[in-house]
């Protein structure tokens, strides 16, 4: 029966990720593609959503890790769909998701973890920005969208600032041989950088224990 109850809520809050995600950038006035996703996809994306959660709580049952993976899908599945479909990332899922973070780290991890999360999204932040006026001024156009420099900084409150640092470096990595193939494919120079960033932060979180073995290491 709690395999049944946890895979509904899974299922229905993938479901909601799926409509937000397709949905809400419409609410912009400049905003104007309302062309409605595959209902393949989006029960697709509440199947692997409710089976991320169930993974999740036999894992960890309820506790800081099973919320907080609650928390990096949705906003990773948000992403995609806003960035790709809309070339837009929205506050909103980036300001809730924030705040939760900040919360559960308080709760569960103390008010000193806490402060190391805001400091990490706040330096990671200042990078990114830093990033963007580098790349501005060299390309001279927006080489970081607003939406990617604020992603950062939620990455940085999720995973602190050495693994968030690992996300942004493999999301470059990752994102560097679509960026490549869509200028000479389909000869455009905007590439969504958010969903590789997003996906970037899902891995790290997903495989924590092996990328903070890699910092160890070294």
């Amino acid at each position: 029966m709690t395999i049944i109850i946890l895979f509904l809520i899974g299922f229905t809050l993938g479901l909601l990720y799926a409509f937000v995600g397709e949905r809400l950038p419409l609410l912009i006035p400049d905003v104007k593609n309302d062309i409605p996703n595959s209902w393949i996809l989006n029960l697709f994306i509440g199947v692997i959503n409710a089976v991320i959660l169930l993974i999740s709580y036999y894992d960890y049952g309820i506790s800081y890790e099973f919320f907080m993976a609650l928390i990096v899908f949705g906003l990773v599945v948000i992403i995609f769909m806003t960035d790709f479909k809309y070339m837009i990332i929205l506050d909103s899922p980036l300001v809730i998701s924030g705040v939760l973070t900040i919360i559960l780290k308080a709760y569960y991890k103390g008010f000193k973890a806490m402060g190391i999360s805001i400091l990490s999204g706040i330096i990671l932040f200042l990078f990114m920005l830093l990033i963007a006026f580098i790349g501005k001024k060299i390309f001279k156009r927006d080489a970081l969208g607003g939406g990617d420099i604020k992603l950062a900084l939620v990455i940085g409150l999720i995973l602190d600032l050495r693994l968030g640092l690992i996300a942004i470096v493999l999301s470059s990595l990752i994102a560097l041989p679509y960026a490549l193939a869509s200028m000479m494919l389909v000869k455009t120079r905007e590439v969504p950088y958010g969903p590789f960033l997003a996906g970037s932060m899902g891995l790290v979180f997903m495989f924590i224990d092996k990328f903070t073995n890699l910092i160890n290491f070294f």
